[in-house]
């Protein structure tokens, strides 16, 4: 197809400038419709930005910010230096929802919907590359000169706070991990006062704490969390005696509660009074989905709170970087425990990071993503949100959703479970069979080739909860053609087994 037939085809088919939708949000719906429809094949070259930009005559940022999206979702490829080229899409056009979905093709490939991983297509661009080729040639450090970090690299992360999360950081608060599992090892050897140590931890949360704090020997003293509810502050009231507090407040993981203003105040409170350490996961703050993100906790005690983060969700968790930023005698306990272990982060990763973050070029990468994300969020939503018996949690912000059984047919606006619905049970109300309901939903996606996670996985082994039955899915990684498909079945597959 030449540049005049592209140019007359999405000109008379989509871009209607009396809208109030944005022109570039305009051209990648259009664009994204001509290769689901077929009516652009595999490895045909598209226009280039400028040459398209100038036939359509809108803005060339009009075009380039299309293009990107499209390749973040994985319909084009962008050859460096060369065109961009429509993608060879893994799997047909999207199901109806209304139609059933059929079994896996023997051989065929598993869509992972299992949550924790970002979408990594186009972060490799000119500026990706620039940075880590620039850090590459160096000549390597003789040693590691402080075992906190690249001094570089810490003043960086500061700055980055600074912007996104509206904190002063003073750099030599900054500690380098390895992640935010490294992050919590360091927690977890470091901050019991008393051998063995206690570490309150949310119920249900993230497992890998779990497995963390039992590998050095640190008790995890499970704290209730429900979808309405939040964290049970009255359950930690109770305990005087806990080393530390792992929380999530301003997105739980994975139930997708936050802790308001009072909440927040009678955490730090309690924590003061017992001389206990927040440790703050702020695992996804940066993709708020359309809410106002809530400040840090560090704003409300800067030398009781420690704030991991990390750059797995804006980047990719396998680049194993992140940080932890704790004052006074919290910082000096932490830093301790990282000297006696080293520091576990390269020095070419270290001072790629560096790079990429003082040119704006993360800041950029984040813009991209959150358009890509966003539109992955209406894909579930238009996929899963009016089904009969289920509700979605989880949904105002990060990478997954989740899927709650029993739900009271109430969905809003997606954002999470209505007080009537399955997160709203008293102990030991659930019905029967929602749990073996939440066992036949995964398996039968898996029998599909979908792979997703069952809530009670979340939960801590032993631990009474009131813990509804439900799925969490993560919908950032695979490629749009194969999220939409993967939906496709979960959704066919819900309303099977609620039917029986």
């Amino acid at each position: 197809m030449d540049q005049c037939q592209a140019g007359a085809m999405i000109s008379s088919g989509i871009l209607d400038r009396s809208s109030s939708v944005p022109l570039h949000v305009q051209l990648t719906h259009g664009l994204r419709g001509a290769i689901v429809d077929g009516r652009w094949v595999p490895g045909e070259a598209l226009p280039s930005t400028r040459a398209l930009a100038d036939d359509l005559g809108v803005a060339r940022g009009t075009v380039v910010a299309a293009y990107e999206t499209l390749t973040g979702e994985g319909y084009l490829v962008a050859q460096p230096g060369g065109r961009t080229t429509v993608a060879a899409l893994p799997l047909g056009p999207a199901v109806p929802a209304s139609a059933p979905v059929p079994p896996r093709s023997p051989g065929a490939v598993a869509i992972d919907l299992r949550p924790g991983r970002p979408g990594t297509r186009g972060l490799a661009d000119a500026a990706w590359r620039s940075a880590w080729r620039r850090a590459s040639a160096r000549d390597p450090e003789a040693d590691v000169d402080d075992e906190n970090g690249l001094p570089a690299l810490r003043a960086e992360i500061a700055r980055h706070l600074g912007r996104t999360r509206g904190l002063a950081v003073d750099p030599a608060d900054v500690i380098v991990t390895a992640g935010t599992s490294d992050a919590l090892l360091l927690a977890a050897l470091a901050l019991p006062r008393r051998r063995p140590g206690r570490f309150g931890v949310e119920n249900p949360g993230y497992p890998r704490v779990r497995t963390i704090l039992a590998r050095v020997g640190v008790e995890a003293v499970p704290l209730p969390v429900t979808v309405e509810g939040g964290l049970d502050l009255d359950v930690v009231e109770r305990h005087g005696d806990l080393d530390a507090i792992v929380v999530t407040p301003h997105h739980h993981y994975p139930l997708g509660s936050r802790m308001d203003a009072t909440a927040r105040a009678r955490l730090i409170a309690w924590a003061r009074r017992t001389g206990t350490v927040v440790i703050e996961d702020d695992y996804d703050s940066e993709f708020p989905h359309g809410r106002a993100p809530l400040p840090p906790l560090r704003f409300l005690d800067s030398h009781g709170v420690a704030l991991v983060g990390t750059v797995s969700k804006l980047l990719s968790p396998a680049l194993r970087c992140g940080w932890i930023v704790a004052a006074g005698a919290v910082r000096d306990r932490l830093s301790a425990a990282r000297a006696d272990l080293d520091l576990p982060v390269s020095s070419v990763l270290q001072h790629a990071l560096a790079l990429y973050l003082a040119e704006g070029s993360l800041a950029r990468h984040t813009a991209r993503r959150r358009r890509d994300y966003r539109h992955r969020r209406r894909l579930v939503l238009e996929a899963l949100e009016l089904i009969e018996g289920v509700e979605l949690a989880a949904m105002n912000g990060g990478l997954h959703a989740v899927v709650l059984f029993g739900g009271s047919g109430a969905h809003g606006s997606g954002g999470s479970a209505t007080s009537t619905g399955a997160a709203a049970r008293m102990p030991g109300s659930e019905p029967e069979g929602e749990r073996e309901r939440e066992e036949k939903v995964v398996a039968a996606a898996a029998g599909r080739g979908v792979l997703v996670s069952g809530l009670s996985e979340y939960g801590v082994p032993g631990a009474s909860a009131d813990l509804p039955s439900g799925i969490v899915l993560g919908y950032a990684e695979p490629a749009t053609p194969q999220l939409a498909r993967g939906l496709a079945v979960v959704a066919d597959v819900l309303r099977h087994t609620g039917r029986t």
